[in-house]
This record gives C-alpha cells, structure tokens and sequence, in this order.
C-alpha cells in the first residue's frame, strides 16, 4: 500500500492551524489560551528536560545491554557479545556505536514487576498507574510536566511527542495522552507516516521525507529551507499590520512559528550534513535529532514512540529477523537485525550530544520498554514476555554515569539485587525535573489524585 499523499495546505492553515495538540484538533492559539488557564504558579524549577525513547514491546535485554555470553545457546540467543566503553560491561553486537559511547550512560538491569500484559504495563511506565482499568483516564508523565513544569522557554511547547502514526492498538498511545488534565496538555504532536520504514538500506534515504509535522506539514517541506524560511520571512512583514486584531495568544501562536527560534527548533537542515547522518537519515535518526532540537530550544518533556502499533519490539517469532504478518503493512513487529542498526546509530548520536553540547547537559535521557524476553529461545527463534526482568538505559542530565545498577542472574531470567520497578524509574525522572511527586493533582470529579501512588527514587545516579 502506498504512502498517503500529503494534502497541500495554506499559509494561513499552516500557522493558524499547525502544531496540533495529539490529535485534539485544536487550532495552536487556542491550545495555548487552555495552557495559560491551567498553569500553575510556584517556585522557579530546575533548567532540566528529559527525551524519553520508549520501545513499546517489551525490548530483550539479551539483544541489547545485558546479553549472556556464558550461558548455553538457547539463552544467549544468536548474537555475539562485544566490549563496550565502560570497563567489564559487555552488550549486543547489534550495539556497537552505542557501546562506544556506554561510558556515558547508566543501565539498569533489574528491571522487574510482575506483570506481562503490554497493555497494563505500558499505562504503568508512561503513566505511573499500576491499575489495568483505564476509566480513570490517569496522564501521562509528559502532561503531568506539561502542568508541574511548563516549557523551559516562553512561546515553546512543554511536552512533543515524535512518533509514528498509529496503525494498531491505537488505544496504546492513551498512555501518552492527558487523561483528566484535560486537552491543554496535550502533546505538540510530531508524527511520521510509517509505511516507507523497513529498516532496509534502500528505504533509509526517503524515510524523513515522510516524516510530518502535525497532520498538514511533512518534514521535506521543513527541510526545503528556500521555501519554508522565504515564506516565514514574509509572514511577519506581512501580519504586523494585523497583530493588533489578534488576542494575546493568537499571536503567541504566530510567534511560535514564526519567529527565528521556532523555525530553528524544526528547522533539521540547520545542522550539518555530517551530523544529521551521524544520527541516521532513518526515522529514529532523523526523530532523535529532533527531540535534541527541541529540548535545547525550551521543551521540557519528549517521547520518541519507535512504534506505529506500540508493539515493534515483541519478538515471539524471531529475535533476528521478526516477520510475523500484520493487519496492517505499516505496522509489522521487526527483529534486532532491522532493528538494531538504526537504534543502535541514534541512541550513539544522541548520548555523544548530550555529554558535549552545552545545551544538553541537563538533559536526561531515558530508554525503555514494558519489559523484558524470556531466557529461553522459544522454538521459533523468538522470546516472549518477561515482566521478571528487563534493562533500561540512562543518560546525561547532570547524573552519575558509567554504571551498572543492579545485576541479573545468569541465565538472564531474574535480578540478584536491587530490584527497581517502573515507579522507581518515574520517581527518579520527577525527581530531575523538580516535581514534587507526592503532590496532588485534580481530576474530572475534582477528586485529588497523587502524581505518583509509589515508587522510590534510584539514588546511585544523584
């Protein structure tokens, strides 16, 4: 099935109405008008951001950061182990940019809880709800920063998401949704349309050409910066004869992409040619580099969803080349061998910005999954769920790099300490942008609502 064509859009559609709040619909000034309402007043926060990349499926720990070279083969799976940057820690060979750079990073890898229901987990990671009835309509983190915190910058968002269109399990993408704080914090969606990724060579080059902004604005009309930054220069000239007609924050929406600033953040060919292919001309590459942008720019809160289903890392059927059919071409989950490269180039580029660009020493990045796969190859090649166990990747922030927190048996199958659940992770994320994870929020019943029921901070990386 072919990619759908990109409808044309206006000048006046494309600053009035782009920028949409994840698929709220709302036009930017109006979403910025409910934002002012809601904000919350209180003592200046910390400078701090976080890029969370979340791998929907439930991420190996084998094929990733906490492989078993010494365990039989039907545990270490089909992938070599390699050294990495940090002294006695070994990883996948699928990772080897990543383990170049893993002198910079802090995993974890006792990750653990008891459940393996993708649904349910998910909420709980991206939500800090165990509960598995969603009628609560509980936000995500990022809306919970977007109402604790705000954008780090007057006139940017507080909380993007980059992520592939959805194609299945559509109700998964809930979980980074607002829940009872209402549309005003809502994400500034940034979304790709799935269907040229294959994680092929030939497919690499066109992948950010289908990366789009909102709904109307794909990112090959963004990175024509003749075209994009000819009109954008025009516009100002042209409305300051009708900025007086507009309320406060109508004009705040045409500041926001109108101004130097908004068109630097979106603007990728801002960037050499050397650094947009270090992180990789695929769709996570080129959403990386993006989610850097931004929050050097002032957002405070960035999810890079890898997956149009939620799904992409559940390898039942093979951990190499997983190729299960789908309902949908678009959304097929896909092995480490598909997989691994343009994640592995990404997460490289990304680590290596945050430990040496100025801008980005605050930020915290946070890599992970619902859980973890089982010890044992099944007979198909795959593992399945294993909520026992998982890894989690951390960097940058201003925290303790170059550690491993806790260990993991040696079939890989269990922590032999410091166990650390997905609250615990949470909590250490408020903890770094200052938010008080034991304050209420109010929901729809005017009920309060604490930000986090449970969950103690990891306190090896402060």
């Amino acid at each position: 099935m072919p990619p759908p064509s990109p409808r044309k859009v206006s000048r006046r559609q494309f600053l009035m109405g782009s920028l949409r709040a994840g698929g709220a619909g709302l036009a930017l000034g109006e979403l910025l008008r409910l934002r002012s309402l809601a904000a919350q007043p209180g003592q200046l926060p910390p400078d701090t951001s976080v890029i969370q990349i979340w791998l929907g499926g439930g991420p190996s720990q084998f094929e990733t950061f906490d492989p078993k070279p010494l365990a039989p083969i039907e545990i270490r799976g089909p992938y070599r182990d390699i050294q990495s940057k940090l002294p006695g820690v070994r990883v996948c060979e699928m990772m080897p940019l990543t383990a170049g750079v893993l002198d910079k990073t802090a995993i974890i890898r006792s990750f653990t809880h008891p459940y393996d229901d993708h649904f349910g987990v998910t909420r709980w990671c991206l939500e800090g709800r165990k509960e598995p009835d969603k009628s609560s309509g509980y936000p995500s983190v990022g809306s919970i920063v977007s109402k604790f915190r705000g954008p780090r910058r007057p006139g940017m968002p507080a909380y993007a998401m980059l992520a592939e269109e959805s194609v299945m399990h559509h109700h998964l993408f809930d979980a980074m949704a607002p829940g009872y704080l209402g549309v005003s914090h809502s994400p500034f969606a940034v979304l790709q349309n799935p269907y040229p990724f294959e994680f092929q060579a030939d497919r690499l080059a066109a992948a950010t050409s289908s990366l789009e902004l909102a709904t109307d604005v794909t990112l090959d009309r963004i990175n024509d910066r003749k075209l994009l930054l000819s009109e954008l220069d025009r516009l100002p000239r042209q409305l300051d004869a009708s900025r007086g007609e507009l309320d406060p924050f109508a004009s705040q929406a045409l500041e926001l992409v109108t101004s130097a600033k908004a068109r630097q953040a979106f603007d990728l060919n801002a960037e050499s040619a050397a650094t947009r292919e270090r992180y990789g001309s695929h769709r996570w590459g080129q959403m990386a580099l993006l989610a850097r942008r931004l929050v050097e720019s002032g957002v405070t809160f960035v999810t890079l969803n890898t997956a149009p289903d939620c799904l992409r890392w559940d390898w039942h059927v093979s951990v190499s080349r997983e190729n299960r059919p789908q309902p949908d071409p678009g959304g097929p989950n896909t092995g480490m061998d598909w997989s691994g490269p343009p994640l592995d180039r990404a997460l490289s580029a990304l680590i290596t910005d945050l430990s040496e660009r100025d801008a980005c020493r605050n930020v915290l990045l946070l890599v992970w999954g619902e859980f973890g796969r089982s010890p044992k190859v099944n007979v198909t090649g795959g593992r399945d769920h294993w909520p026992r166990l998982g890894s989690v990747l951390l960097a940058g922030g201003g925290l303790k790099m170059g550690q491993i927190i806790g260990e993991s048996s040696s079939d890989g199958g269990l922590p032999t300490n410091r166990p650390i659940g997905p609250s615990d992770v949470l909590a250490t994320v408020y903890k770094h942008l200052g938010i008080d994870p034991n304050q209420n929020a109010v929901n729809l019943l005017n009920r309060p609502i604490p930000l986090l029921p449970d969950g103690k901070v990891i306190d090896e990386l402060f």
